[in-house]
């Protein structure tokens, strides 16, 4: 039996491994790759869809109300929250009826990222309301149930993205992330487009390669979105719901001087709010402002059984206005 050959020449070697200087070149060729698909995600960033065009847009929001505040003199109302408040209100109807109300005048703005919630809120206020020049006199947030308790599970990518200030990044990793992969995710997130919003590049690349994805999964998602908002809001009081996010977000406004509204938005179904957290606001001397019953609104007033339509958006609009112009806002 001839014996076993082997084929030495097929095995690494130090004669044939590569040099360290080659390795290097490798791994800056990489890098390069990185860093140029980093610069492209962040040019691109700001016109990805509508929601980043507004996110990004925030400073110059705040600045433009600040001014257009000290000009006239009147009180500064930021409404706040996310798509319920986005596409429930009618800043221009909002207006015409204090108008017809005779009510005194207000300056008024829109901060309304898409998807946001209560420690998104914390952090956004903190970020973009950051000098006495900025604060608001009230800020008016709509929420149905799920988006003010601490059970909300945090969205890491968008949150250290877009909403928190890179001061505030210990504070984050101290009380609210505390796994050692969610701290990493979240310092990557911080510092890099390309991380931050990988979702929104990935369904861009599919958008592309495949007819109406992007058509097909946003439909999907309302529907997935409003059947969990109908599920949640039928069983809202759960034993297991804290308030501690809130409750800091109503500390900060208030050692600020900043009034808060509480807007709980109406929804097809009825539902009901945590007992804890109307006791929150009371006390801590916040407006609450009941929006779930308005006279005339029906299921036909909601576009997609969760968001306010056409008709709707006049109502509410119309009955906001109504409530505010009852308060004091200073």
């Amino acid at each position: 039996m001839p014996a076993p050959t082997h084929d030495y020449d097929a095995l690494p070697t130090d004669l044939r491994a590569p040099t360290f200087r080659q390795e290097l070149r490798v791994v800056a060729v990489v890098l390069v790759f990185i860093a140029v698909l980093e610069v492209a995600a962040r040019f691109v960033a700001p016109a990805l869809d509508y929601d980043r065009r507004h996110i990004h847009a925030l400073p110059e929001i705040v600045t433009n109300l600040a001014q257009r505040a000290k000009a006239s003199g009147h009180p500064r109302v930021v409404f706040f929250g996310n798509s319920l408040m986005m596409h429930g209100l009618d800043e221009g109807i909002f207006h015409d009826e204090l108008q017809r109300l005779n009510a005194p005048p207000m300056e008024t703005t829109k901060i309304t990222p898409v998807g946001t919630a209560m420690l998104d809120w914390v952090y956004l206020y903190q970020r973009y309301f950051a000098t006495p020049e900025s604060q608001p006199d009230v800020l008016v947030v709509g929420f149905v149930a799920h988006h003010i308790h601490d059970q909300e599970p945090i969205k890491i990518r968008r949150l250290s993205r877009h909403f928190v200030a890179p001061q505030n990044f210990p504070a984050v990793w101290r009380t609210d992330l505390h796994g050692f992969h969610e701290i990493v995710q979240s310092a990557l997130c911080g510092i890099s487009a390309l991380e931050g919003d990988q979702p929104e590049h990935q369904l861009i690349l599919l958008n592309a390669c495949v007819a109406d994805y992007q058509t097909g999964v946003k439909a999907n998602n309302r529907l997935v979105e409003s059947a969990t908002v109908r599920k949640s809001l039928q069983n809202v009081i759960a034993p297991t719901e804290t308030f501690q996010r809130m409750g800091r977000f109503i500390q900060l406004c208030k050692s600020n001087g900043v009034k808060i509204f509480f807007v709980p938005m109406p929804q097809p179904e009825k539902w009901e709010v945590n007992p804890e957290a109307i006791r929150l606001t009371q006390a801590h001397a916040m407006g609450f402002l009941d929006a779930r019953a308005i006279d005339g609104m029906t299921e036909a007033d909601f576009s997609d059984g969760y968001h306010l339509g056409e008709t709707g958006k006049e109502k509410f609009s119309r009955w906001l206005a109504r409530a505010l112009s009852t308060q004091s806002l200073r």
